[in-house]
């Protein structure tokens, strides 16, 4: 029975803590791990073919010169890597990751503002506006 009192111990203890946080009795508590090579390998970029650049390009809806910009690069570096003339270093390919996995990080240099909103819930995150692709119309009546 003393596992039994001591975990229902602890239970009501975690619970009591969570409505004191909720009421503003508790300050947030924020644990800090510092990371080390020691303990992690963080995995090289992957290759970035030509169609994949296209493609995160076109999911940011952006020319190759607006690209180019967000990326710090030249108009003429992203045009060749799209045509299969050369290929992204390193940090370029590390840039396209991030781009192709979380693109509203570069939207929002874009914009100013953050592509989701809060409503009516501040847990709840919503997309503003759906991204539309590259060279599609907005509106389905500009469509040819």
């Amino acid at each position: 029975m003393a596992i039994d009192e001591s975990f229902g111990d602890a239970l009501i203890g975690a619970l009591e803590e969570a409505v004191a946080y909720e009421r503003g009795e508790l300050p947030a508590r924020v644990d800090r791990v510092e990371i080390t090579a020691r303990h992690v390998r963080v995995p090289s970029p992957p290759a970035y073919p030509p169609e994949r650049i296209q493609a995160i390009r076109h999911q940011l809806s952006v020319s190759q010169q607006v690209f180019a910009e967000l990326l710090n690069a030249s108009a003429s570096a992203v045009r060749a890597w799209e045509q299969g003339a050369r290929t992204p270093d390193g940090p370029t390919r590390r840039l396209l990751q991030l781009a192709e996995r979380h693109p509203d990080v570069l939207t929002e240099l874009l914009t100013g503002v953050s592509p989701y909103h809060v409503r009516g819930h501040p847990g709840l995150m919503i997309a503003a506006e759906p991204r539309v692709p590259y060279g599609t119309p907005r509106d389905p009546s500009d469509r040819k």
